[in-house]
């Protein structure tokens, strides 16, 4: 049985923050917990400033040059991998899509990275049965290493995936052709910083992430409420009020480990808040695949749509803008019309351009 996708609620989702999918699967076979059992290679890096960077290989062309496709995933300290022991069963839950391991080992080196001290499977327990279990109580009772806490940044997400597309460089895993960044809600946010920095990428998708703020998607979702009769324009105004005074606190102490909202430092909130996406997807000349969905409240759409009206205003021909109407923030449709498969559209659009 397969249940996806799962949202992870542990801080205040539909404001601010964004999770990966969970999916979860039950079988009578040895569950997939190491790198290895799911065509993954392990690697270290060990840099002074960074920290171990561990990240992951595919290993069906291993021996072979290829175009590099880096999956950045999204947000939160949670491992790649969870091992979950109740009452009579064990099961497994990824905070990655494992289908693009398989759809892109074929043609290019598929990479994933881990974030900083996070393993790549961790255990949870319960006493419940498989009938009974709660993962949403499970997942959001994972507490995040104190070293994602400390590290965890903009700038640590981009600095690490430079570190290892320079290995991969240096050690002959590339065919200097092709290098992918391929994001998902946090993610899609790391890849136009990531591109601006290292200029050896060719090509970025950003699915389901921000091109304004991201604190002012929380900001934002409070008046769309009140214009629709969802709470009260005074409710509202309170909320975003107490949302400014949270921020400004942010902004005031930007480089904090230790002070915390909703689950994360004040480093991690004040440096993904530093510079809108935007700001980095106008320097960028290279192809841009962008994805929106116009049911996600994690991610409102305003912000994107933002993007495609500046491109447009610059004369800038490189975005391609896809609107997945009536999806949700994992680009699941809401409506009787399934979505796009944008995984392929991505793979196509790459090789085209």
């Amino acid at each position: 049985m397969t249940i996806t996708p799962y949202l992870t609620n542990k801080i205040d989702m539909k404001s601010l923050i964004f999770y990966c999918l969970l999916s979860i699967s039950f079988v009578a076979s040895a569950q997939p917990t190491k790198p290895i059992e799911y065509g993954l290679k392990s690697f270290s890096i060990n840099d002074p400033h960074l920290g171990k960077i561990n990240f992951y290989l595919d290993t069906v062309n291993i021996g072979k040059k290829a175009p590099l496709f880096i999956d950045i995933n999204g947000s939160g300290g949670e491992p790649l991998c969870f091992l979950i022991k109740g009452t009579k069963f064990t099961s497994v839950a990824n905070t990655f899509d494992t289908k693009v391991i398989a759809r892109t080992a074929d043609k290019y080196h598929y990479i994933i990275l881990d974030k900083p001290g996070t393993p790549f499977c961790d255990t949870l327990k319960t006493s419940q049965t498989v009938q009974t279990f709660d993962l949403k109580a499970l997942t959001t009772s994972y507490q995040y290493s104190r070293e994602y806490n400390e590290k965890l940044s903009l700038d640590w997400r981009v600095a690490a995936t430079k570190k290892v597309i320079g290995y991969l460089i240096k050690n002959h895993y590339w065919d200097k052709s092709k290098i992918v960044a391929y994001g998902y809600s946090e993610g899609a946010q790391v890849v136009p910083a990531l591109a601006v920095s290292e200029k050896r990428i060719t090509h970025i998708a950003a699915l389901a992430g921000s091109g304004l703020n991201q604190l002012a998607d929380g900001i934002t979702n409070w008046r769309v409420k009140a214009k629709n009769g969802i709470v009260s324009h005074e409710a509202a105004q309170d909320s975003v009020t107490k949302k400014f005074q949270r921020i400004s606190e942010i902004y005031k102490d930007p480089l904090s480990a230790t002070k915390m909202i909703d689950g994360h430092s004040y480093k991690r909130w004040a440096s993904f808040g530093s510079v809108p996406p935007i700001e980095y997807l106008r320097r960028l000349k290279i192809p841009i695949f962008l994805v929106a969905a116009t049911n996600d409240d994690s991610s409102p759409i305003y912000g994107l749509d933002y993007v495609m009206l500046e491109f447009m205003r610059l004369g800038k021909t490189n975005l391609r803008y896809e609107v997945c109407v009536g999806c949700n923030h994992y680009l699941n449709s809401t409506s009787a019309t399934p979505a796009p498969d944008y995984l392929q559209l991505v793979l196509e659009w790459v090789e085209k351009s």
